[in-house]
């Protein structure tokens, strides 16, 4: 027997593998991956439906007849953002009392207290109970009576982690029916300003090099400029990290150039600064900084 007879007898094998197509695979993952990337984003497995009493017409119910019946707050809005749904439906827990259920008016400084933080802060307050809890601002305690530890406020508008509930909603916030001791407090600072307050209050210690004229004359325009949504980290642009690189960071390194030893100390007992930088020489971007603002954009914070 020849060999080309042995090889037409050998049959076709069937490895089961299959080799994919890369552009219809992507096609496939793509929706999955553009959820998975979100920081943001809550589940409505992850809240609970449970009030302490029975709503008659699910499909009718408002937002105050949730927290009256015992819903969280962020919980609620959640569960009426996404249509009422029946996947989802309330029920009653016949534990709950009356005494579990807080005031409307407790719910309304819990949500202050929760967007103070993000404005002032750029996150939520601490969640967890183990562990030291991150310094409370003075103003929330001492002027607005909010001494509670700060889980405590974030217990009463959800049931989740508060992360997931996207900060973003603060910058549609109207300033105008707050009260007069809140919008002057934030006239002091919000988040992603810290930095750049040493600019706006000091003249440099330090003799200036030519490399860095550039840098203090932007840091010094921001400062003194209103503060925008485009630069606060809950909401900060993608681009001020592509023109600027990391803010924080580089504007660290550039008090630590151009300011003295004396100037810093005093800018951290005076609470200008929360403490003394440290310096990052990773962070260089400040070198090439030319001093025009390309960063703060229009939406500006207190516009009301």
């Amino acid at each position: 027997m020849s060999f080309s007879a042995t090889v037409a007898n050998l049959g076709t094998p069937n490895f089961n593998v299959i080799d994919i197509v890369p552009s219809e695979i992507a096609k496939a993952l793509q929706v999955y991956l553009d959820r998975g990337s979100k920081l943001t984003g809550v589940s409505l497995d992850d809240i609970k439906t449970a009030i302490a009493k029975q709503i008659p017409d699910q499909k009718k119910v408002t937002l105050v007849e949730l927290l009256l019946a015992g819903m969280k707050i962020f919980d609620a809005l959640v569960w009426l953002q996404a249509g009422r749904p029946t996947t989802h439906p309330l029920t009653v827990d016949n534990a709950m009392t009356d005494k579990d259920i807080p005031s409307l008016h407790t719910v309304a400084r819990a949500v202050f207290y929760n967007y103070f933080f993000i404005l002032t802060r750029a996150h939520y307050p601490a969640r967890s109970t183990t562990g030291p809890e991150p310094q409370t601002p003075n103003f929330l305690k001492v002027v607005m009576g909010m001494s509670e530890p700060q889980h405590h406020y974030v217990n009463v508008v959800c049931s989740f982690e508060p992360e997931l509930f996207d900060k973003s909603w603060a910058k549609n916030v109207k300033f105008k029916g707050l009260g007069q001791e809140v919008v002057s407090r934030f006239g002091l600072g919000v988040a992603g300003y810290r930095l750049f307050g040493p600019f706006k209050l000091y003249r440099p210690g330090k003799s200036v090099p030519d490399d860095l004229k550039g840098a203090l004359a932007f840091a010094v325009t921001v400062a003194k400029s209103n503060p925008t949504w485009d630069v606060h980290p809950a909401t900060r642009s993608a681009e001020v990290l592509t023109k600027r690189g990391n803010l924080n960071k580089n504007l660290s390194n550039l008090i630590l150039e151009v300011f003295t030893d004396d100037q810093i100390d005093e800018m951290v007992s005076t609470k200008i600064l929360f403490k003394r930088p440290e310096r990052d020489p990773n962070a260089r971007n400040y070198y090439t900084w030319s001093e025009e603002d390309d960063i703060s954009g229009n939406d500006y914070i207190f516009r009301d």
